[in-house]
């Protein structure tokens, strides 16, 4: 378990609120959720964007996923079409990269981070980036690439509506329509993301690669089913008169960033409904009174991999234990592919790739990611050295007998 976090005055306040015999499950809860610092945050979507821009043709058109507004339940055309009879897209430049304030105390979320790290990765590659370009910047510069970047990905909603946007413009489709020779193709870049979410922003017609650096682990790919029930049913119980009692469309994501909390985690980490103290209040994780700077050390994350792997010495703390063990008890159960490992543990998905490699190499699982007899031996050796061995009570006195019986036989 993630301790660091546990120790936190403000978790222990926040485990207070909870009955006692409710209180054990919720420190299993909290302690299993994947902080991701700004640094990580930063560095991470970084290499996400310096290997797609790599992949292929340039220059690439990058775009900031901002909420786009609707009418009539569609949402607005990403560029502008003139009104005559030949639809043809026009204007040098595209969606805004911040949404434009149009009230007073207007929120920006996680976009302003995206945005400034958009602004910084092009900088120094203007010749092979163009930072949301409308149409004519498009045919000046022969782009064909439509890169969508966002931190999180989870329902997909956002991130197809914001494709809906694209798709409604006539250009936009005509360049897609010559994809196999020279035209359009679409791509999304995220942090993290629900496999949920990432499947739907898939299935969108405009057919994107999506590419996500860390899958998100949830209630119910960290936990075993009678586990998961328990949790939830501790979500839906805490706090009361909550409408998504596991985050927007039922998520139940364990993951926070530096700069926010997703709204597809539980309530109960972030709602303040009826009184309730959250831990994330409105889903801030920053501030003196959150405990997210104390479980960032690399301690407490290789603790909370620990934990999240199952292995029963290392739930106890008694020894240090490797990320190859880690990912090796992660693939006791089924799935077993790279993205359901990454979600399980809330693992770097190019690490757990390079993890996998090294145990194969070291022959304890098998090319399908099957446990073989020596992994199985390893773990057993790690399971039994962290159990305790109960010796019999020896009495050193001597030993007189306290009844007599008759012989027999004589």
């Amino acid at each position: 378990m993630n301790n660091a976090i546990l120790r936190h005055n403000c978790a222990q306040a926040w485990l207070a609120q909870f009955e006692e015999g409710d209180r054990s499950a919720a420190e299993k809860l909290l302690a299993l959720v994947t902080l991701i610092s700004s640094d990580e945050f930063r560095s991470g979507l970084t290499a996400l964007l310096e290997d797609r821009l790599e992949a292929g043709p340039q220059p690439i058109a990058l775009y900031n996923e901002v909420e786009r507004r609707h009418w009539k339940g569609v949402p607005n055309r990403l560029f502008k079409e003139p009104r005559r009879k030949i639809k043809r897209a026009c204007g040098r430049s595209g969606p805004s990269l911040m949404p434009r304030q149009r009230s007073i105390d207007e929120e920006v979320g996680s976009e302003g981070v995206v945005a400034n790290i958009l602004t910084q990765f092009q900088r120094n590659r203007k010749q092979r980036i163009s930072l949301s370009p409308g149409p004519d910047i498009i045919r000046e510069r022969h782009i064909r690439r439509f890169v969508l970047v966002t931190d999180f990905i989870g329902s997909g909603k956002r991130a197809c509506s914001f494709l809906d946007a694209a798709w409604r413009v006539r250009s936009v489709r005509s360049w897609w329509s010559r994809r196999a020779r020279s035209g359009w193709s679409f791509e999304v870049v995220a942090f993290a993301g629900l496999p949920s979410g990432i499947a739907e922003v898939r299935r969108h017609r405009c057919q994107p690669r999506v590419t996500v650096r860390v899958i998100a682990p949830t209630i119910r790919s960290t936990f075993l089913p009678s586990e998961a029930r328990i949790l939830e049913d501790l979500c839906h119980r805490y706090p009361t008169g909550v409408v998504s009692p596991l985050g927007y469309d039922d998520g139940a994501a364990l993951i926070a960033f530096a700069h926010s909390m997703p709204n597809n985690a539980p309530a109960v980490f972030w709602s303040q409904a009826k009184g309730w103290r959250a831990l994330f209040p409105a889903r801030t994780t920053t501030g003196t009174e959150t405990p997210f700077e104390a479980g960032l050390d690399a301690a407490a994350i290789q603790e909370r991999l620990g934990a999240a792997s199952g292995l029963i010495s290392y739930a106890k703390g008694e020894a240090h234990i490797s990320i190859e063990v880690i990912v090796l008890s992660a693939l006791r159960r089924s799935p077993r592919s790279v993205d359901a490992i990454s979600g399980r543990l809330g693992l770097d998905r190019a690490k757990v790739n390079a993890v996998l490699n090294e145990l194969r190499k070291l022959e304890w699982i098998s090319e399908s990611n099957q446990i073989t007899e020596r992994g199985r031996l390893v773990l057993k050796r790690l399971q039994d050295a962290g159990e305790p061995k109960l010796l019999p009570r020896s009495d050193p006195g001597l030993y007189f007998p306290k009844s007599l019986r008759a012989l027999r036989n004589v």
